[in-house]
Parts: C-alpha cells; sequence; structure tokens
C-alpha cells in the first residue's frame, strides 16, 4: 500500500481539530440518547418521523465508504476531468428509479424491516426462509464485510498519517463509534451523518479554493491542466475509447447497476437504503429521499474529486496504477496548512465512521426483527429486545474487526461483494411487478445467483478453452462479462422455476396486492380481489420520469466542473441543460407522488412529533 500521506505533518492545532470531532460525537450521543425512543421502532426507525432530506444526506455520507478519498482522487489523475461520468454511472439513473417507481410502495408496507417484505410478498416455507436468510446474509456478510472494509479503509488512512497500528486505530475509534450508535440509535445515526456530511463538503471546498489560488484561477487551471495532461484530461466528456472510463465501462456499471435497483432494500451489496425508507415520516417522503441522496452524493464526489485535477498537473508520475493513489495525501500536504489538515482528516474519518455506524444499527436491526424476535424469542419485552440489539451492533462491530485485521485489500472485498449481489438483480423487480413471481423463483435467485456467480468467476471463465477472443474487449480479467453472463443465467433459471411452479396462494397474494397496490401485471390478483387495476403506463411513465432527474443532478455537477476549469459557455450550456431537465423532472415527479399518501391510516400514538427531528438539529 503507497504511503497516501508521504509527507503530510500533523500539527497541534490539527490535533485539536481531530479532538473536537471525536468530542463532538460523543456529545452528539449524549444529547440524543432521550430522542432515541423507548421502543424498537423508535431505537431502529427513530419513530418514522424522519424528513426525507436528511435521511438522503445520511445515505449518501453512508455511500462514501473505505478509501473513498484516495481511490476517487487516483481515479481522477488517470482519468481527468470527465472522473464524475463513473458516478453518474453508478449512482445516478439507479437511485431516480429507486425514487420514481418503488421507494413509496416499501413505505406504505410500513414494515419494520425490509426482509419482512418476504413474508408479505410470498408464502409458507419459501418466504421464511428468504426472510432469515436475507436478514443473516444482511448483518453476518454485507455489514460485516462492509464494516471490516470501512475499519480497514480507516486504518490505511491513520497508518501513515498518525503512525497507529491497526490495534491502535481501533482502540481509538471504536469506543466511539459503539458509544454514539449504542446511546442515541439510528437517530444518532442520521444525526451525525448529517453532520459529517456537511465536515466532508466543508473541507472539500476549501481544498478547491486552495487549489484555485494557488494556480491563479480556472482558467490558468484549465490551461495547465491540457498542458500537461493533454486536452482529454481538460475535458468533461470521456473519449470513446477511454482504457478506465470509456464508453463500454459507463455504459456497463449503468446497466449493472440499475438493473433490480429498488426492488430490495437489504441488498448484498451493503446499501441500508431500507432503514431510511422505511424511517421517513410518509411516502412522499421517502420518495424525496433519494432525490436529495443523488444531489448531496454528487455534490461529495465532486468537491472530493475537482482538487485531484491539480495532482496531474504537479505530479504526472503518479497517473500509473501502482501510484494514482497517492494524489490524495499529497494534495493535502502541499496544499493544507495546520488546523485545515485535520479537518481534511476529520472527513475522511467522518465518510468512514458514517458507513460503519450505519452498518452496525442496520445489521442489529434485521437480526432482532427477522431472525431473534420472528424465530428464537418471540414473546419478550421491548427492554429485552432493545438489549438485544445493543449486543447485536457491538457483535456485529467484533466481526467487522476481525475482518479489518485478516483483510489486506479494500477493493477485493469491494469486488467479491458487488458480484454476488448482482446475480439476482432481475428478479428485485420481478417480485413487485409480476403477480406469477413466487417464492421458489426468489430463493432460485436469492440462492442461486451468488452460486452461479462464483462458478463462473472461479471455475467458468479461467478455463482456456472459455474465452471471448472475437467480443468487446471487457478488461483481461473480463469481469463486467462474468457479471452480465451471471444475470443472465439468473434470469433464465428463476423465469423457468416460476413457470414451473404453482404461484402463491391468492389469498396471500390478494391481502398483498390491497396493501401494496403494486404497479404491473397484477390482472388476475386485482380481478380476483374484486379491486381496481393497476394504473397503465405507471412503470413506464417512472422510466421515462427518472432519467430527466439524473440529468439534471448531472448536468449540475458538469456545470461546477466547467466553472472550476473557467470553461464558462461550457457552463453556461451546462446550466441550462440543467434547469430543462429539473423543470420536466419537477412536474413528472409532482406527479408521481400524487397517489402517495402524506401520511400512514394508522399513527402510532408512542410516535414522537412529525418536527421531532429537525426541531433537534436546529436547537442542539
Amino acid at each position: 500500500m503507497p504511503n497516501l500521506f508521504e509527507s503530510a505533518q500533523l500539527d497541534w492545532l490539527d490535533w485539536g481539530v481531530l479532538a473536537l470531532y471525536f468530542g463532538g460525537l460523543i456529545l452528539l450521543g449524549v444529547v440524543l440518547r432521550k430522542q432515541s425512543g423507548d421502543d424498537l421502532e423508535g431505537y431502529f426507525l427513530a419513530g418514522r418521523k424522519v424528513p426525507g432530506w436528511l435521511n438522503g444526506f445520511s445515505y449518501a455520507a453512508t455511500c462514501m465508504n473505505a478509501d473513498v478519498a484516495p481511490a476517487y482522487c487516483g481515479m481522477t489523475v488517470v482519468t481527468g476531468a470527465f472522473i464524475c461520468w463513473f458516478y453518474f454511472a453508478r449512482f445516478g439513473l439507479a437511485l431516480m428509479i429507486a425514487a420514481v417507481l418503488f421507494a413509496g410502495l416499501w413505505r406504505r408496507l410500513k414494515l419494520r424491516t425490509s426482509p419482512e417484505f418476504y413474508e408479505l410478498r410470498f408464502s409458507g416455507g419459501p418466504a421464511l426462509t428468504m426472510r432469515s436468510w436475507v436478514a443473516l446474509r444482511s448483518a453476518l456478510i454485507a455489514m460485516t464485510a462492509w464494516t471490516g472494509a470501512g475499519l480497514l479503509g480507516l486504518h490505511k488512512i491513520a497508518s501513515p498519517l498518525l503512525g497507529w497500528s491497526i490495534f491502535t486505530t481501533l482502540a481509538i475509534v471504536i469506543p466511539v463509534i459503539l458509544f454514539y450508535v449504542l446511546a442515541s440509535g439510528y437517530v444518532g445515526v442520521v444525526t451525525s451523518d448529517f453532520f459529517q456530511t456537511l465536515i466532508i463538503i466543508g473541507s472539500s471546498v476549501l481544498l478547491m479554493a486552495i487549489v484555485l489560488i494557488d494556480f491563479g484561477g480556472p482558467t490558468q487551471l484549465f490551461t495547465a491542466l491540457e498542458q500537461t495532461a493533454g486536452p482529454e484530461a481538460a475535458s468533461v466528456f470521456p473519449p470513446l475509447g477511454h482504457e478506465v472510463l470509456g464508453f463500454i465501462a459507463i455504459a456497463a456499471w449503468t446497466i449493472g447497476t440499475t438493473i433490480g435497483y429498488g426492488g430490495d432494500a437489504a441488498p448484498m451489496a451493503g446499501a441500508m437504503e431500507g432503514q431510511r425508507i422505511l424511517s421517513c415520516r410518509n411516502e412522499r417522503e421517502s420518495a424525496k429521499m433519494y432525490v436529495w441522496t443523488t444531489v448531496v452524493l454528487f455534490l461529495l464526489l465532486a468537491t472530493l474529486t475537482l482538487p485531484a485535477l491539480a495532482a496531474m498537473v504537479h505530479w504526472p508520475e503518479v497517473r500509473t496504477p501502482e501510484q494514482k493513489e497517492l494524489a490524495y495525501g499529497m494534495l493535502l500536504a502541499r496544499y493544507l496548512p495546520p488546523g485545515l489538515l485535520g479537518l481534511a482528516l476529520s472527513a475522511v474519518l467522518a465518510s468512514i465512521m458514517s458507513t460503519v455506524s450505519s452498518n452496525m444499527n442496520f445489521g442489529a436491526q434485521v437480526l432482532v426483527n427477522d431472525v431473534y424476535q420472528r424465530s428464537l424469542v418471540k414473546e419478550a419485552s421491548t427492554r429485552h429486545y432493545l438489549m438485544m440489539g445493543r449486543i447485536f451492533s457491538a457483535g456485529i462491530l467484533i466481526l467487522g474487526v476481525l475482518v479489518a485485521v485478516a483483510a489486506t485489500n479494500v477493493i477485493q472485498i469491494s469486488i467479491f461483494m458487488l458480484g454476488l449481489s448482482s446475480a439476482e438483480l432481475t428478479a428485485n423487480w420481478a417480485q413487485w411487478w409480476w403477480w406469477r413471481f413466487n417464492g421458489w423463483a426468489r430463493l432460485t435467485a436469492s440462492l442461486g445467483g451468488p452460486l452461479i456467480f462464483v462458478l463462473n468467476k472461479l471455475f467458468l471463465f479461467p478455463n482456456p478453452w472459455f474465452s471471448f477472443p472475437h467480443l468487446l474487449d471487457f478488461g483481461p480479467h473480463n469481469d463486467y462479462m462474468i457479471i452480465f453472463v451471471s444475470m443472465g443465467m439468473t434470469l433464465i433459471a428463476w423465469v423457468t422455476v416460476a413457470l414451473l411452479t404453482k404461484p402463491e396462494p391468492m389469498p396471500h397474494l390478494i391481502a398483498f396486492y390491497r396493501r401494496a397496490r403494486p404497479y404491473g401485471f397484477w390482472r388476475p390478483v386485482a380481478e380476483a380481489a374484486g379491486e381496481p387495476l393497476p394504473p397503465k403506463g405507471r412503470i413506464a411513465f417512472g422510466f421515462a420520469v427518472a432519467p430527466f432527474g439524473t440529468i439534471m443532478a448531472a448536468a449540475a455537477i458538469l456545470a461546477l466542473s466547467l466553472l472550476y476549469l473557467g470553461r464558462w459557455d461550457g457552463a453556461a450550456v451546462a446550466l441550462g441543460t440543467m434547469l430543462l431537465a429539473g423543470t420536466v423532472f419537477y412536474f413528472g415527479f409532482s406527479k408521481l407522488l400524487q397517489p402517495l399518501r402524506t401520511e400512514d391510516p394508522i399513527e402510532d400514538a408512542e410516535s414522537p412529533p412529525a418536527d421531532s427531528l429537525e426541531t433537534q438539529l436546529v436547537e442542539n
């Protein structure tokens, strides 16, 4: 691992800033302890009173996992100003589709956890198996792996800069995380995420400004970048044949992350959006949560990567796979004076601790609700289940520590987890849109999909007789091809199983239809229930509206990037595109929000006031 902070030295001001950061988290846990609630819904869902914007900030911060700063800045120096297309492809369309087609439906079900969905949608043994399996894999596989990845990334930043061993790093950080997560529950998670997001953006904006001052302005930065790295690096539009981020890579990321997204709120890839959806105050706020996530996440990544363009000018030698991650630490060492370096390190800590705290809270929630209370100890006091939730939170953190100590490469963890989750993605939409999709088909996708991926990855593709020499070049290891072939094979498998087995019992499907009001192919169930058919064209209209939301957010980031490089005419065009796409998205999204409710049919008597979280943010 290269030394990310090769020449950076911490001053006493930096240590003071770090102390303030950790002290602030501890204080937050103390202040919000009484807000966590005395029941499971209060502790794990903040009483379902979180506004969409706050959950959006929280989810955006959670997506900023281990090694994000060094990795994204490293990708910037080997690509250029068009690095933004990587996160456009990875997040943009997927999040918007979830906003317009799925978020409101998930919130309408009023579940405690997303794995509960499987016993509502399916029946019998397959339903309970799916609920238990998804809960166990989420908590003990996905959350443990991503927690370990976060802690490992934290160590690889703290070690070269602070000189700490991995055990010292964990001994200092873990008690702080444990305190504010266990003390304040989900309220503490989302509130700390909000302030941590502000820290990340604030430190990045300061670095952006200092870089511009050093070069003499945006135009001078553009000229230096073009002369040193070439016109491709200074362009915000990627070359079609770029070896790292060309058309094939962008298309593959877009397709691979978008298909199936939103249909499962507990994917193995590690996203904790289920908690964000279910804790929103109503259906409309849950849909808005994804829009806020897109905007805030894009802003986080843009302000993080734009200063890295300076590294391409100052240190062209780091534009190699082996040296690229040096760029972030070298930027901090060159540009940040005492105090601001501590702020930047606090931002890195914030991005990782946000993810770790979310993993702990979400993993404990599904273990309590979908395994412990559902199948093991069904009749116990609320106090008992809250205690078990705290124990499970600590247990997930301990398992994450073991992963962090044993693992050596964060990226290896990420690729493996993403590959495992990708094969079953097509089934996520089918369970909402096709009444004939049953529990056996879901099991085939969820258990067979990862198995198909592992077989393809470890046995089929490595064989010399199995190659694609005449197809598009998907890289030396054919990673994209493996994922798409696995998705296709899994699709064929679960469709075959669905057609060869009986559908779910009609009374069970009727109960689900009346509660969820899903879209798509539900005519036999609607007619049997004597209920109205799903609105015609609702899915198609959602797919038509979602790209405009993506274009709106992407155009805003392109405008920011062009302004940062002094490309005033291009920035004006991007701003115009943002306004036009934003207008279309606003009216389309507003129409899609109309059927979504603004309050639950049955209010919880123990729920805190609707404005409690916003009020505490202002007052505290």
